[in-house]
């Protein structure tokens, strides 16, 4: 949002972290209040930037350093905040970036300073929000190349720090980060660079030595096989003008298991000159697997423990286009309410899980499974093109469903119809049920019991 003579312009969907930054730089930059902005701060606050500068850890050090800022320059400035986006990292807490460009006004004009790229950590305590890690850039012509990570908060003043003590408060703010942090090449396999203590306690290593031995040198060995395309090409994406990505992965552990993490990094230029990333890695394992479980209950039949029609929908949505073919199936279990009527509603649910186990024992985990409702189950067959594979698996299931019902439920004469179309051309679930419900129709309008299976295309 644009300041203009120091009233700001409230975006109409701000959030509450947006507004905790929006507020800090207004009272740093427009009212220069290096006190009230503090306000705004936690106690263990640190900051980094890729540029020369100041680097502050613990928010009276911050203050310190806006103060000195400010002594030497205490005009107002006012500033624009863009391309505003913001990330929950996980309860009471955000990662928000954002774009902010300073400016001096004088009469009717404005001068914009410079431009600055900005990482904000945010955290709730209590009724309140407050920022505990401020990661800002300036593009600058005077960085000294080579250096692992170049420090700055703002460009104010000509202070110079020496390049061994940045190297000494990076390995610092390496060890207080609430992440892990690595350094690899920007080459094949992505060979290992840097890596600090706290990620290597993550992964679970006793030291870097362990940790490179068991990856063979190549970070990329650390990846989920099914992660590294994705990972790779959000790599590729990097030039000089997009030096900044964000990506979520699983990365293993030296005990052979896999955690989730949330990984920004930056590309920038090691020791000796060769193109490199330095990244920040988070472990989301717990708000990935609270987000799994919270997608399972959307999408899933609580009784059945089968995907409901939401999720059937969502998965013939998402495979479909990759198919070269399929077999649909649509299902009833006729006379179902005499099973109910007769055994009662318990007896009906222990009916349908049955139904659920036995779908789930006939095809394969690729396959998906749903319940569509009452007692209505669909199937998608992945990749089948051969009907009498999928007329041996229909008939075991009209089969077993039958020696169920004459074991525990008798008297209600339940049986399975089942009508399906086996196809190649991609369609849509809505196309797809229609058709195979066709089929059942003809079945349970002929004689139930039995299954009918249409070819298409």
């Amino acid at each position: 949002m644009e300041q203009n003579e120091g009233k700001r312009q409230e975006c109409a969907e701000a959030t509450e972290a947006y507004r905790t930054v929006d507020e800090f730089f207004h009272r740093y930059l427009v009212e220069r209040s290096a006190q009230r902005a503090g306000e705004l701060l936690t106690e263990d606050l640190y900051s980094v930037g890729t540029g020369d500068g100041e680097v502050a850890i613990g928010r009276d050090a911050f203050i310190r350093l806006m103060e000195e800022e400010i002594a030497l320059f205490s005009t107002p400035l006012y500033y624009t905040i863009s391309d505003y986006v913001q990330k929950e990292r996980g309860l009471g807490s955000w990662d928000c970036l954002c774009k902010i460009q300073p400016r001096i006004t004088s009469g009717d004009s404005a001068r914009t300073l410079y431009f600055m790229r900005l990482t904000a950590g945010i955290v709730r305590v209590g009724e309140a929000y407050r920022i505990n890690m401020l990661h800002a850039s300036v593009a600058s012509s005077v960085q000294e190349e080579g250096e692992l990570l170049h420090l700055k908060f703002i460009a104010a003043s000509e202070k110079r720090v020496s390049r061994e003590t940045r190297q000494e408060l990076f390995k610092i703010m390496s060890e207080i980060m609430p992440g892990g942090i690595v350094g690899f090449y920007l080459e094949e396999g992505f060979p290992l660079y840097v890596i600090n203590q706290r990620l290597l306690r993550m992964l679970k290593y006793e030291d870097s030595q362990d940790y490179n031995r068991d990856i063979h040198g190549m970070v990329i060995n650390s990846i989920h096989p099914d992660d590294r395309e994705e990972v790779k090409a959000q790599l590729g994406r990097l030039t000089d003008n997009v030096g900044q990505y964000e990506i979520e992965y699983r990365v293993r552990q030296k005990d052979g298991r896999y955690i989730w993490v949330h990984e920004i990094g930056r590309r920038t230029v090691a020791d000796d000159g060769r193109g490199a990333v330095i990244s920040v890695l988070v472990d989301i394992s717990q708000q990935v697997c609270s987000k799994n479980r919270l997608m399972h209950q959307v999408t899933s039949d609580p009784l059945t423990d089968v995907y409901n029609r939401k999720g059937m929908q969502e998965q013939v949505a998402r495979l479909m286009p990759t198919l070269s073919s399929y077999l649909f199936l649509m299902m009833d279990l006729d006379c179902f309410k005499q099973v109910n009527d007769i055994y009662g509603h318990q007896e009906g649910d222990r009916a349908l899980c049955e139904m659920g186990r036995l779908l789930k024992d006939a095809f394969r985990k690729s396959d998906v499974v749903g319940r569509m409702g009452g007692d209505e189950f669909a199937v998608l067959v992945v990749n089948c093109a051969d009907q009498d594979v999928a007329d041996r698996k229909i008939r075991w299931l009209i089969d077993s469903y039958a020696v169920r019902v004459q074991k525990n439920w008798p008297l209600s004469h339940s049986t399975l119809s089942v009508g399906g179309v086996l196809g190649r051309r991609s369609r849509s679930f809505a196309e797809l049920y229609q058709l195979a419900d066709q089929e059942l129709y003809k079945v349970k309008n002929t004689c139930k019991g039995r299954y009918k299976i249409e070819v298409l295309d």
